[in-house]
């Protein structure tokens, strides 16, 4: 047992080894209950969404191959694909600061026309079912499984991991990250060197999703990252720079040959200038599986979007990846919080007289002081993450529609402003330095900045005044000793209470594990510039569920 099994619940209050157990005395395969093989497991409105629902049935795995198994040949990359098996599995996702251990049971859906499997499946390996078995988890966590048919990648990318959230827009705002093009190849080295998990897209609107461009990339259509490649100065002696040099290897999740058709990709006879063991270490190969390799710089001048999945602090601490000689020390604390109307969802507006009858300085206020530890130089500046993640406020929880449009801003307390319980604090006892941009209706915002120490008052809140959502704030910071904290505004009489009890111990991260990459490669000032452009702006467009009816 880890050190976190206790904090596993039962999704839907089912506990796998019990219902394993009664199956095999009484000697039948299980039927979940809670998710039956049914349309309506595809979706709720499933005759709108899956116009072909009526040639979809329900198959074990043994009804489909004759020698079916949950794993082959270990776990590789290339097994997702857009598809002693016992009857029943167990999976553990992230929620909110919570891991869920979810139940299923092994029916799939299965297009009985084209006699394969509806959902995700191996397409090189047909005996294999891990993913398809993963997907129905997910799935029922999601609700159905169009659900998971919007939103954004690294909310997935999180529920699996509990990892951290990072955006760059590069086409927007990575200036206000200040890294420049070689920082931002060593950040996606680090990366994947400590396995955060790695997304990206080009931006799409409704006219273009989906089209493919003329170089093989497909608007609108999210591709992971794997892997990267250092060519040696001896390739080219022009190329000094280190993104110049750089190599990046992706993933289409259609697994088929809809791949990047330009310098670099599978058929390029460029390759040929890199020696046989470089080829045969890389898997280069020309073979219609979705993998493609492109130059750093192409990426970066064709891709609008990269997010990144970060492992948290506890992740790393629960599967051991820590060592002796890590230098570097991250805290990590957290709360669940909530906006409720007429109480403290107070909009966006901080300016008095607002004409959409906001009053923004109620809104949840955490003050928390940042000390550095003693080895280090107190001019040192301390490095600070902090994540908002706003709740479903429906049981469609995956539905983009039901997200609200939020925003993080950090404030400093000045040093005359005393510092106390119950206390509401007022524009002119703060400083506004950072925020996370124009409210965005995403399930995650966050902010990442170095700061000097001192007390600072960071304020959650929804564009709109008087809406209600309940939401978790994590804290990050490194090399500090946490001081007082205080949550000043909250709902109900247990919400402070609830915060006290969830400050956690300190977690240890190598010094080249990517926050600590991007935090270096950052401007040595005291903190991003803030934006004071607090509209509205949509970032999140739904994807068609509807693409399911393709299948």
């Amino acid at each position: 047992m880890t050190k976190w099994e206790h904090t596993i619940r039962l999704f839907e209050g089912q506990n796998f080894e019990s219902i394993r157990l009664h199956c095999r005395q009484e000697g039948k395969l299980f039927e979940d209950p809670n998710f039956p093989a049914n349309p309506e497991s595809l979706s709720h409105n499933y005759k709108k969404l899956i116009p072909n629902w009526h040639e979809i049935t329900w198959k074990r795995p043994y009804e489909i191959v004759e020698d079916p198994q949950l794993i082959v040949n270990g776990i590789k990359r290339t097994d997702p694909n857009q598809g002693d098996l016992a009857g029943i599995f167990h999976f553990r996702f992230w929620r909110y600061q919570q891991w869920y251990d979810i139940v299923v049971d092994d029916r799939l859906p299965f297009l009985i026309k084209q006699r394969r499997l509806w959902g995700a499946r191996n397409l090189f390996e047909l005996n294999e079912f891990w993913v398809s078995l993963l997907e129905k988890a997910y799935a029922k966590l999601n609700g159905n499984y169009t659900n998971l048919g919007g939103g954004l990648p690294v909310n997935a990318l999180t529920d699996f991991t509990g990892g951290i959230e990072q955006r760059f827009e590069f086409k927007s705002n990575l200036s206000v990250t200040h890294l420049r093009p070689d920082d931002l190849f060593d950040f996606i080295k680090s990366c994947i060197d400590f396995g955060s998990l790695i997304a990206c897209s080009i931006n799409a609107d409704k006219r273009k999703t989906e089209t493919i461009l003329s170089n093989g990339l497909v608007i609108g259509h999210t591709y992971s990252i794997t892997n990267y490649h250092v060519l040696p100065v001896t390739y080219d002696n022009k190329l000094s720079k280190l993104s110049d040099r750089g190599l990046i290897r992706f993933r289409n999740p259609w697994g088929n040959d809809i791949e990047w058709n330009g310098k670099w990709s599978d058929a390029d006879p460029v390759w040929n200038l890199l020696d046989e063991k470089t080829r045969r270490r890389l898997s280069i190969q020309r073979k219609h599986d979705g993998e493609f390799w492109m130059s750093f710089n192409d990426f970066y001048k064709e891709f609008d979007v990269m997010e990144v999945c970060h492992i948290s602090p506890d992740t790393y601490d629960e599967f051991g990846l820590n060592t002796q000689d890590y230098k570097h020390h991250w805290h990590m604390w957290y709360v669940l919080g909530s906006w409720r109307a007429g109480e403290n969802s107070g909009g966006s507006c901080a300016n008095s007289g607002c004409r959409h009858g906001c009053y923004y300085w109620r809104n949840p206020q955490f003050v928390i002081e940042l000390t550095l530890n003693r080895s280090f130089n107190s001019n040192r500046l301390c490095m600070m993450i902090i994540a908002l993640m706003q709740k479903p406020i429906s049981s469609n929880s995956n539905s983009i529609s039901n997200e609200q449009y939020v925003q993080i801003r950090l404030f400093k307390i000045k040093p005359n402003v005393k510092i106390c319980e119950k206390k509401v604090y007022k524009p002119d006892e703060v400083e506004r330095i950072a925020s996370t941009g124009p409210y965005v209706n995403r399930r995650e915002v966050s902010l990442l900045l170095k700061t000097t120490t001192g007390a600072y008052l960071i304020i959650p809140s929804m564009a709109d005044v008087d809406q209600n959502c309940d939401f978790l704030l994590r804290i990050f910071s490194q090399d500090t000793t946490l001081g007082r904290t205080f949550v000043n505004i909250f709902a109900n009489e247990h919400s402070e209470d609830f915060s006290r009890r969830n400050l956690n111990p300190q977690y240890t991260i190598s010094e080249q594990s990517p926050m600590n990459i991007f935090f270096d490669a950052t401007h040595s000032r005291e903190n991003f510039p803030s934006s004071d452009l607090d509209e509205k702006r949509i970032d999140v467009i739904p994807i068609r569920p509807q693409r399911y009816a393709d299948k």
